[in-house]
């Protein structure tokens, strides 16, 4: 019986092919869609899960308020947090924690005997500890001990190929660092950095206790301060991570009380997180050690996928309805034969099934195909053996069976319900009433489709208001060049006038945070004749004279450094007046006062700056104030040139004539300032390509209505042709009932589309403000779509001959 089922559905479908080819090409191009969207998700799912005991490994974050207000949030904690947990807590059984050092400073790095040095970014220093918490697969050495000693690293197996190619890197010396600073470091073990997915995705990790940072880490005592350090506790399995919780607003009041007073905070909150959670669920922590993705994302294209899919399901539905009148007489015979109705309909289910199940099938190859569009789309590094997990194939299996009952069901009892009296005799075959559900499927093609129309206006507006709102500085034709060590820094003057000697540099200064890099440095301050415990926290940036004419920044009081002005001098912006409530006439004769245990000292505002973006838009402005660095760690380089070749070819040659041993590894601000908003970037172009797609979708499903309108209404528009009705008023007819379709659409597209972009507006504090047109010209686009598509089609049946649709009666 199946197997005459489906020899019959193949029948149909290969007979009726046009409707055949327009429902495998929607259901194809929703089943793509589906599965490259559920491929993006793979591929953010599965964090830090491969490590041992994941659900009782978490990370320690840090939430600080003053005068009871939150002020500063972060991934990380103190330094002595992580080892005191486990020290008062017995259920804490391992504590560890990472400092990523590029953060603050970029070490080269280079094969002991070797002249080629390198910037390697992520750079980890951990305890000995690490890997007792952490599962990494080893190639080379011993986890256990790897971190044990001092002045050791562990590499991954892509630096310890490019450090000593085909060669075993255990046991192999390097070099971290320049100059006098430089430390001779011992290879103890190399890793497979490809292994499992995980937010900690380090080149290579230095113990903790070696000279440097990592001696800092280890003997710095206060539980308030410096919450720079990555922690990470693993409890024991039977304990539970809410229950530890509930406990450390004692622990840090009984550890830390002194240090949070010193300090100034008011109260000081940390936070648990498992680290299976630490990818998707970490919106508005800041200073993550890695990029994550945000699950907010993941659930908005997850629905796409799935209204995607429904608009492709309404299509088939639309089309078989559509075409009930053609198969009317097959199944009066059918069921004058005696066919019930239960048998009919499993027929029309096989048909809808096979024809979903042939979409999967042509889906998986193409997907294949277009996976280095997709990966371009979405910065993944989708591989074909991502289409073939289990997983993956289990679900679209499932899609497809899904699809093919949802898209077949309603068809399958509107065609079994039919009489076979009237099929037979050719009269109404459909109850009027059908065309209500009909309807409706169709507006809720029109709201997917307008809803997704203005998402992607008000997400393009949002990035390109990012990308022109003016910033406070000139991004434009401004280069940075990493300075990276001593030795190049005390160079700095040098390099300075050999550059501007050099035609195309028109500005050089210095610095030590890059426009776009996230500024950790900051100081608790306060007024003079306040107290510590009162103190406001202002980011802090070490920069030269000249910086300010370099990035085109206006001094609205005052005057820049110059060479003889001393670290008590310093440069704020406007945030920082009004946060210290300092008018801008008395900023010049202002001080503040900045506290570190027992000493104390004053600083004088020499200038006030206009505010601009030193962070992401998502950020709102905070107070900042500069002071003259002699040992800077960016070069920046005010730049016009014709010829970019050319003149960073003339800036390397005099950067290597300069400084040796050191390369010449440079930036473009602007590039880098757009890297801020990759994620919105990313989402735009994602929200375009499948919005086309959905549209798409949506065509054909209009076709399918508009067919059956026609099919419907073929006597009436030969009646009103045999009486002299003109082609424009039979197209108006087939036509104005869409419009209305349309209309309705777009009142309840435009409240839903508001609310959901507004709630993802949210997230930044320099946005847009939605306006009206937006939706009114969604709305327009989705009416030109229906003329183009109800319009082809009614043209079709107004110049048809009225005498084939009357002589069947």
């Amino acid at each position: 019986m199946f197997k005459n089922y489906i020899k019959i559905a193949w029948r149909n479908l290969t007979k009726h092919k046009q409707q055949t080819v327009i429902n495998l090409l929607g259901l194809t191009i929703g089943t793509i869609s589906c599965l490259s969207i559920l491929l993006y998700i793979f591929s953010q799912l599965g964090y830090d899960e491969h490590h041992e005991d994941a659900a009782s490994i978490y990370r320690v974050e840090t939430i600080i308020e003053r005068d009871g207000k939150e002020s500063f949030d972060t991934a990380a904690a103190s330094p002595p947090i992580a080892f005191a947990l486990k020290e008062d807590f017995p259920e804490v059984q391992e504590a560890t924690r990472v400092v990523l050092t590029d953060v603050f400073y970029s070490n080269l790095i280079s094969a002991a005997d070797s002249e080629d040095a390198y910037y390697e970014p992520r750079v980890y220093m951990a305890d000995s500890t690490f890997f007792k918490i952490f599962t990494y697969k080893f190639i080379e050495g011993n986890k256990e001990t790897a971190l044990k000693e001092p002045n050791t690293l562990v590499l991954s197996s892509y630096l310890a190929n490019k450090l000593f190619g085909n060669q075993k890197a255990l046991g192999k010396a390097v070099l971290w660092g320049s100059g006098e600073d430089a430390q001779t470091l011992t290879v103890k073990g190399v890793f497979d950095e490809s292994y499992a997915k995980s937010h900690l995705d380090p080149n290579y990790i230095v113990s903790m206790s070696t000279p440097g940072m990592g001696t800092f880490v280890q003997n710095f005592e206060s539980f308030a301060t410096n919450n720079f350090v990555y922690s990470y506790v693993k409890i024991a399995k039977n304990s539970s991570g809410q229950n530890l919780q509930d406990k450390l607003q004692d622990f840090i009041h009984e550890r830390g009380a002194k240090d949070l007073s010193n300090a100034g905070m008011t109260n000081k909150q940390l936070l648990l997180k498992n680290v299976r959670d630490i990818n998707l669920h970490s919106k508005g922590r800041k200073n993550q050690i890695h990029e994550v993705s945000n699950i907010k994302y993941l659930y908005f294209l997850l629905t796409l996928a799935i209204f995607i899919q429904l608009v492709a399901c309404i299509n088939f539905i639309n089309l078989s309805t559509a075409r009930a009148g053609k198969r009317a007489k097959e199944i009066g015979v059918r069921k004058v034969v005696g066919a019930g109705k239960n048998s009919l309909m499993r027929q029309f289910l096989g048909e809808s099934l096979l024809l979903s199940l042939f979409s999967v099938l042509i889906s998986i190859p193409v997907t294949i195909l277009l996976l280095p569009l997709l990966n371009e789309l979405t910065q993944a590094s989708l591989g074909y053996q991502d289409v073939f997990n289990w997983k993956i194939i289990t679900l679209l299996l499932g899609i497809g069976i899904l699809t093919g009952l949802v898209a077949g069901i309603y068809p399958a009892i509107v065609l079994s319900s039919i009489k076979p009296i009237r099929a037979l005799k050719n009269m109404t075959l459909l109850q009027s009433g059908s065309g209500t559900f009909r309807k409706a499927l169709v507006v809720f093609q029109f709201i997917v489709s307008i809803s997704l129309v203005a998402a992607v206006i008000i997400i393009t507006q949002q990035f390109r208001f990012a990308q022109s709102k003016d910033l406070g500085f000139k991004k434009d034709n401004l280069l940075a060049l990493r300075i990276g060590t001593d030795a190049a820094s005390s160079k700095f003057e040098s390099l300075k006038s050999a550059f501007l000697n050099i035609p195309g540099v028109l500005h050089v200064s210095s610095g030590n945070y890059a426009p776009s890099e996230v500024v950790l440095s900051d100081n608790g301050l306060y007024l003079p004749g306040g107290n510590r415990e009162n103190n406001t926290i202002v980011k802090r940036n070490g920069v030269s004279d000249g910086y300010f004419e370099t990035m085109n920044i206006p001094f609205v009081k005052g005057r820049d450094f110059t060479p003889a002005d001393t670290i008590d001098q310093i440069i704020v912006n406007q945030a920082t007046l009004r946060a210290f409530n300092i008018e801008e006439e008395n900023a010049l004769s202002s001080r503040l006062v900045q506290s570190f245990g027992d000493e104390t000292s004053e600083m004088r505002i020499i200038g006030v700056v206009k505010d601009y973006h030193f962070a992401s838009l998502k950020q709102k402005i905070a107070p900042l104030f500069l002071y003259k660095e002699e040992s800077p760690n960016w070069l920046f380089l005010k730049t016009q040139s014709d010829n970019y070749e050319v003149l960073l070819a003339g800036l390397e040659k005099q950067w290597k004539a300069t400084v040796q041993n050191v390369p010449f590894d440079y930036v473009f601000v602007d590039k880098e300032v757009e890297k801020l908003y990759n994620e919105e970037k990313r989402l735009g172009q994602i929200s375009v390509v499948f919005t086309i797609l959905a549209i798409l979708i949506s065509c054909l499903g209009l076709f399918g209505l508009v067919s059956y309108v026609a099919e419907q209404k073929r006597k009436e528009i030969g009646i009103r042709k045999v009486l002299g009705a003109s082609i424009n008023s039979v197209v108006q007819l087939l036509t104005k009932d869409f419009i209305k379709l349309v209309g309705i659409a777009f009142l309840i597209a435009s409240p839903i589309a508001y609310y959901f972009m507004q709630d993802w507006l949210e997230d930044f504090t320099y946005r847009i403000e939605i306006k009206w047109w937006v939706f009114v010209l969604a709305g327009g686009f989705a009416v030109i779509i229906t003329f183009l598509t109800v319009g082809f089609q009614s043209l079709k049946s107004a110049v048809a001959n009225p005498v084939k649709s009357l002589r069947t009666e």
